[in-house]
């Protein structure tokens, strides 16, 4: 039997924020979001080794790292329930460390920073679209009582609608917000959609192929 490696991926891109960063002088923050995603990827690792699960897939991109296991016997529930534990224990690790930072120094701006970070980063990863923790949650919940091709071709329409949605909000609040990283973010959210819609449609052709047999 072929020894399952981990692989480790780096996105070239990083570069060219690192570069935007630093011209408009946001490389504080950026530092201590990437610290914090590596904290939260981490325990996506660890709960996810601790439940059985093998790293597939380390990957460095533009928002941090995020991490992929190898798939276990997708139809057990027992799995299922496994993979939701794994993906919640990011979130989960974000709203502890700002809980641990507020009680050490809720009055010190560097600890604020941190503490809103973590928040925003546990918040963000909850929101119900593909490939963020929320989706994935979503999607093994929903495979509970549907079938795969539903749940798959189900979440490509709701990750579509939720980032119209999040798109036109910003496009309405733009003048009053006036964060280019927020910008830069949905349209990091949409090239995501964009490569996740077509693995999903291709799962979908797949399943329509074993149906027709």
């Amino acid at each position: 039997m072929k020894e399952r490696r981990m692989k480790i991926e780096v996105n070239l891109k990083i570069i060219l924020l690192l570069i935007l960063l630093i011209f408009l002088n946001k490389i504080k923050i950026y530092i201590i979001f990437i610290t914090f995603i590596l904290m939260h990827e981490l325990s996506h690792m660890i709960i996810g080794i601790l439940l059985g699960f093998k790293p597939k897939i380390l990957r460095l991109n533009p928002l941090g790292i995020s991490i992929e296991f190898y798939n276990y016997d997708e139809n057990s529930k027992v799995n299922r329930l496994k993979r939701i534990f794994t993906y919640l224990a990011g979130p989960m690790s974000n709203f502890i460390f700002a809980t641990f930072f507020y009680f050490i120094n809720k009055d010190n701006t560097f600890t604020i920073l941190i503490i809103y970070t973590n928040i925003l980063i546990g918040i963000f990863n909850l929101i119900p679209i593909l490939p963020l923790d929320g989706g994935k949650i979503l999607k093994e919940v929903l495979k509970f009582f549907y079938s795969p091709k539903f749940t798959n071709l189900f979440m490509i329409r709701i990750t579509k609608i939720i980032l119209i949605i999040i798109t036109l909000a910003y496009s309405i609040a733009i003048f009053k917000i006036k964060n280019i990283a927020i910008f830069l973010l949905i349209i990091y959210l949409w090239y995501l959609y964009i490569i996740e819609e077509k693995k999903e449609r291709l799962i979908i052709r797949v399943y329509e192929t074993i149906e027709k047999q």
